[in-house]
């Protein structure tokens, strides 16, 4: 073929962290990451017109100049579905990380007695730190007593070793009941305190995407996820938009990706399962389908000092929102219009449970309901609810706790 044409459904998106901004990271095969087909990307040029007079109808030359470069992946949540640990991680580990959420890896504790129990709270074993917020959003599997073969979700810990659970049980928790943590890696946003932390909290990474031997290449990069959700029994999808600098395209042969090729766990509690998969102040609720909209500001500042006259991608201000559409109920069941006149706010959960290794859960410790509207499903009344979802102060790690998404 003399000309030959594109097929973009044969791609290969590499994205990697950068050492410094702005600063070609070289990703390779290794940083390969699985993407839905469909993936979008504007041109790096745009024009000004030309308003000047030449003595004719026929406008002047336009000035071409340059523009931040936006690409967008849908992405099937996953995870690794291997064994964690400091080096094995989730797919779109690189792209959480560019999108402000700092990664952590924690390690197994080992199963121990809770020493006491109240309301919705378990006072864990010394073997567990004595730090505050040191395991907020990870996951709590219990054996041996009441509770014994679910695994509950910390929406808040304190240095005396207090966990809040995301869950209710019955029978109620008892010191009998063995509780540990599972194996995981988690991400939760960052508002950086100084230059040190904006660059490790937000730090830019290079993208690389090769549409059937066309190199397309991308540097100070950041990450807006700009949707993540799904639909019940179905898999969830990150929706990254990628906004950096261009840095031209050639022509290269498509590298050898190995990226994972399993399914994403499903939003559905499972034949044998025990653990409700959709939680809103401990109460399971009857939704179809579910969103977290992030809405981060992201921008790019104009700069004479560079190639097109701007800088690398900026992270801003996060107005984070979850939106889903329970079935109405009796009041007495549910009142989300009460809550919303008391400015109620209460914990949510979101888990998805595949295989070891390959689920996911998220954890949203202060969930206020901000709206309530009627709606239907089928022949049924709905209500699309909306919660904005606010941060109950940083983390061990200095992470936000408006979401925490982990994997396990």
């Amino acid at each position: 073929m003399g000309d030959p044409v594109i097929r973009p459904d044969n791609a290969v998106a590499m994205f990697k962290i950068e050492t410094t901004e702005g600063v070609d990271a070289v990703p390779t095969a290794a940083d390969a990451f699985p993407f839905e087909t469909g993936q979008q990307f504007n041109s790096p040029f745009t024009t000004e017109d030309s308003s000047e007079v030449t003595g004719s109808f026929v406008a002047g030359a336009p000035t071409v100049i340059g523009q931040p470069a936006e690409i967008t992946f849908r992405c099937k949540m996953k995870g690794a579905n291997a064994a964690y640990s400091a080096s094995v991680k989730p797919p779109h580990h690189a792209l959480l990380v560019a999108a402000g959420k700092k990664a952590l890896f924690t390690a197994a504790v080992a199963a121990a007695a809770v020493t006491a129990v109240a309301g919705g709270t378990a006072t864990l074993a010394a073997a567990f730190a004595a730090t505050a917020q040191a395991y907020r959003g990870m996951p709590l599997k219990l054996s041996g007593g009441p509770g014994a073969g679910r695994t509950t979700f910390i929406t808040d810990y304190t240095a005396a070793r207090v966990a809040t659970l995301a869950d209710s049980f019955n029978p109620v928790l008892t010191t009998a009941t063995q509780a540990e943590i599972l194996p995981n890696w988690t991400y939760a946003g960052t508002s950086p305190k100084d230059q040190a932390a904006r660059l490790t909290d937000q730090p830019s990474g290079t993208l690389y995407l090769n549409e059937d031997g066309v190199l397309r290449k991308y540097t100070a990069c950041r990450v807006s996820l700009t949707d993540w959700g799904g639909d019940t029994a179905k898999s969830g999808f990150f929706t990254f938009r990628i906004t950096g600098i261009y840095a031209g395209k050639v022509d290269a042969t498509m590298p050898d990706a190995a990226v994972p090729l399993h399914s994403g766990p499903i939003l559905a509690m499972g034949v044998s399962g025990v653990d409700p998969a959709f939680l809103v102040n401990r109460q399971q609720l009857p939704i179809s389908s579910w969103s977290i909209a992030e809405n981060t500001t992201q921008e790019n500042p104009e700069d004479p000092n560079t190639t097109y006259g701007f800088g690398a991608s900026q992270l801003g201000r996060r107005v984070p929102e979850l939106r889903c559409d329970p079935l109405a109920t009796l009041v007495a069941t549910r009142n989300v219009e009460a809550d919303i006149a008391a400015m109620s706010q209460y914990p949510a959960l979101i888990r998805a449970i595949g295989a070891a290794y390959n689920r996911w859960a998220i954890t949203l410790p202060l969930a206020q309901p901000i709206a309530a509207d009627s709606g239907t499903r089928g022949s049924l009344r709905s209500e699309d609810t909306r919660f904005r979802l606010l941060s109950p102060g940083r983390d061990a790690q200095a992470r936000d706790g408006d979401s925490i998404l982990c994997f396990w």
